[in-house]
């Protein structure tokens, strides 16, 4: 009969050993990175600041030339007094975002009448707004830029309505 041999080795677990508390540095790991920064040695501590140094004077210099030619302008006046009657045809804004032309993507809001032919008019006296944002990471995360355009519409002076001048332009 054959008989059957078990085995009488036993495996050992494996553990591991995690410092979870990150926060404060125990004195054998600080031990430790003194000793090691000592192995380096000044020339290689020197050679890591110095690659630091170029790599952010690189970094810069690269987003500048990237950035160079990018803008939120308001194209025309910022400020326009209109008669009542009087149609104002927008001049919009200009805008480029990390060399990437975006007045595709600009959102008009306003408090003016928009008619049929895409001017803009007012019923009564008093002073409206036209604001530009645009949704893009520059100028709508980073920065937050939006423009606005100030249109002031007065009563036509007696004047210019008895010499007929005035009216829809």
């Amino acid at each position: 009969m054959a008989t059957r041999k078990t085995a009488s080795k036993t495996s050992k677990k494996a553990t591991a050993d995690f410092n979870w508390n990150i926060n404060k540095p125990n004195k054998k790991t600080t031990k430790e990175v003194k000793k090691n920064l000592k192995k380096l040695g000044a020339g290689a501590i020197i050679c890591a600041l110095v690659l630091l140094v170029v790599g952010a004077v690189g970094g810069y210099f690269g987003l500048k030339v990237l950035t160079k030619n990018d803008c939120f302008v308001l194209n025309g006046k910022d400020e326009i007094t209109l008669q009542i009657g009087e149609k104002y045809i927008d001049e919009s804004v200009t805008v480029v975002a990390f060399g990437k032309d975006e007045t595709s993507k600009v959102k008009i809001e306003t408090n003016l009448t928009v008619n049929e032919d895409g001017t803009y008019s007012a019923e009564e006296e008093g002073t409206y707004y036209i604001t530009y944002t645009v949704d893009n990471f520059k100028y709508g995360t980073l920065f937050k830029i939006k423009k606005i355009r100030l249109i002031t519409f007065v009563e036509p002076t007696e004047h210019e309505e008895i010499n007929g001048v005035g009216g829809n332009a």
